[in-house]
């Protein structure tokens, strides 16, 4: 079982996902957040999702506090429109793993790893090599960025990116967008952005 946060609440570096972040002095939180679930929800194993974390919800009692295991799930908190764009994040990567069978079977190949220059991206694919069912993660951990990353010349490329099969082309699943021929292993990436990808009918 997997899982980026659990009811574990026991104190410093044991709280909610966005407690942890903001507790760190993270201020750009959204981002690290969407990444965390695209590598869990890609992973092998079963994902296991801590009521509210789908949302980003946080705590209201200190993790000290003797109550804190009473400290309920505010989902009013869903109606603030960076956790509502979180909701929608995982429910797209929820319903992506419980539709599309590459990420059932057993196995991770990482096709590419970046770690020169302060970057640390790492390319990861699931599914069964050669086959019309594959899943491409394009993960970026750090703070690097494509150089005029919304020029639309701008590009990041990955090598040894499968090969499309007759019929299938290539979809980004947390945007819900086709990806053209042209542009495949060559979008740019943004800091802390993870992409995932699937081979689906042309």
């Amino acid at each position: 079982m997997n899982y980026v946060g659990t009811h574990d609440v026991e104190g410093f570096r044991n709280e909610r996902l966005f407690n942890f972040l903001q507790n760190n002095g993270i201020v750009f939180t959204e981002e690290r957040i969407k990444l965390a679930f695209v590598c869990l929800m890609t992973a092998v194993g079963i994902p296991m999702i801590l009521a509210g974390g789908e949302f980003a919800d946080q705590h209201d009692l200190s993790v000290s506090h003797l109550s804190k295991q009473r400290d309920a799930v505010n989902y009013e908190r869903l109606n603030e429109p960076f956790r509502r764009r979180i909701f929608d994040y995982v429910a797209r990567l929820v319903k992506f793993r419980t539709q599309y069978d590459a990420l059932a079977v057993n196995d991770t190949e990482f096709i590419h790893i970046d770690f020169n220059n302060a970057k640390r991206v790492l390319c990861w694919r699931r599914g069964q090599p050669g086959s019309d069912r594959q899943v491409v993660v394009v993960a970026n951990f750090s703070d690097f960025v494509t150089t005029n990353a919304l020029d639309g010349k701008a590009e990041y490329r990955v090598p040894n990116w499968p090969a499309t099969p007759q019929g299938k082309k290539w979809r980004e699943i947390t945007q819900e967008r086709d990806v053209p021929s042209d542009w495949l292993a060559r979008e740019p990436i943004f800091p802390w952005e993870a992409k995932v990808y699937a081979l689906i009918d042309a």
